[in-house]
């Protein structure tokens, strides 16, 4: 069985139909404010963890199975069960094969359901992981955004947000972003940020199990290692958590960057140290705390979301990328800073990476532009799309 042509069968059928849904100016979700899932998240170490939500209180099971066993190998399936019943799923998956296509189903719901994942590699050299944010209100237009990347021939091994996955943390947003998400969520691992419009809210800790041991704060920050790479995903929401846990965190963080032992870091937060979005263009207060941090100890990368379009900037040989094109509504942006290399508003686009034995490749993807036709600030849901997929910007 070739699951990559089976998914990619899938998504094409649908692709045009959601853009077209996106260009128009209707707006609406196809989900249940009941349930949604299944999702895949990272587990600490090799596991994966398959997440979803019920209308009602059960005790969950996932059962999986290699997908094409080798000559060798003997065929047989793997179940894991919950302890008790809840609403919220998190079944971890810790006995697997590295680099081993796994079919899995999710037990316990309305129905059993068979999906595909490939299981993270024991010592990967050379991978993919893509990265987008700011998705927010315009729900057609995240979907159409996620049939793309789940087209993508690069096959991210993680897809990470930048933040501000909804716009109010409420069940029907929530559902809505589960169901956008829902072309690659089921066989690649979402990495959640935190943004400003979840509001610390409990739903955003119910819905995502992560790794925990090293990160505090009802898991705000964290890290996992694959690879060369060390993801290092941070908490910015300053107002939200208190000046003493911001310096918690900035402790953790000098820990982390002065223990790491891959090649590479990589740095996830929601608002930028940097941007030709901001009127001064620095957020000193993040530059003198974290950005000082980041170059001191030679961090290779850091991504961003909130302002809603793209720019890379480069400062003191730290490469900063903001990505808030998800599909919430745009800005209209241009480099206007000395550090930024490259920038593109009204821009519905991701980014890719791509880890070789030679460094770190990007290349930013839009799939679509918004017609702004003159307007000033950010333009909304429901102007038109301009079709057109392209690279708009790469990093080598």
């Amino acid at each position: 069985m070739n699951i990559t042509a089976t998914k990619l069968k899938t998504v094409m059928l649908l692709g045009m139909f959601f853009f077209l849904l996106a260009c128009s100016a209707t707006v609406f979700g196809q989900s249940s404010d009941d349930g949604w899932g299944p999702y895949l998240t990272v587990g600490k170490g090799p596991a994966i963890v398959v997440n979803w939500k019920t209308d009602k209180q059960w005790a969950g099971e996932v059962s999986y199975s290699a997908a094409s066993p080798g000559p060798d190998e003997e065929s047989f399936t793997k179940l894991e069960r919950e302890t008790g019943p809840v609403q919220f799923h998190h079944v971890l998956l810790d006995d697997l094969k590295g680099g081993t296509e796994y079919e899995y189903e999710v037990k316990g719901s309305e129905g059993p359901s068979s999906y595909y994942f490939r299981s993270l590699s024991d010592d990967p050299q050379e991978f993919a992981f893509f990265v987008y944010g700011d998705n927010r209100t315009c729900v057609q237009r995240h979907r159409m955004l996620s049939i793309w990347m789940a087209m993508d021939s690069w096959d991210p091994t993680f897809i990470f947000h930048t933040g501000d996955l909804v716009e109010r943390p409420t069940p029907s947003r929530w559902a809505d972003f589960f169901w956008a998400i829902e072309p690659f969520s089921r066989s690649t691992p979402l990495v959640p940020v935190l943004g400003n419009h979840e509001m610390y809210h409990g739903s955003y800790f119910d819905a995502f199990s992560l790794p925990t041991e090293d990160g505090v704060y009802k898991r705000g920050w964290y890290s996992f290692e694959y690879g060369p790479v060390n993801f290092v995903i941070l908490d910015s929401n300053v107002n939200e958590i208190g000046l003493s846990k911001f310096l918690e965190q900035t402790e953790w963080l000098k820990r982390e960057l002065e223990g790491q032992t891959r090649e590479y870091t990589v740095v996830f937060f929601h608002h930028p140290i940097y941007s030709s979005g901001y009127s001064s263009g620095v957020d000193s207060g993040l530059a003198e705390s974290w950005g000082s941090l980041f170059e001191k100890h030679d961090v290779d990368l850091v991504f961003n979301g909130h302002v809603h379009a793209y720019e890379r900037l480069v400062k003191d040989g730290v490469t900063y990328v903001v990505t808030g094109g998800g599909g919430a509504p745009t800005d209209n942006i241009s480099s206007r800073l000395d550090i930024s290399k490259a920038a593109q508003g009204d821009s519905l686009h991701y980014v890719r990476v791509s880890v070789t034995e030679t460094g770190l490749e990007l290349e930013t993807v839009e799939v679509a532009r918004v017609n702004r036709e003159g307007e000033s600030g950010r333009v909304g849901c429901d102007a038109e799309l301009s079709e057109g997929r392209a690279i708009i910007d790469d990093n080598y």
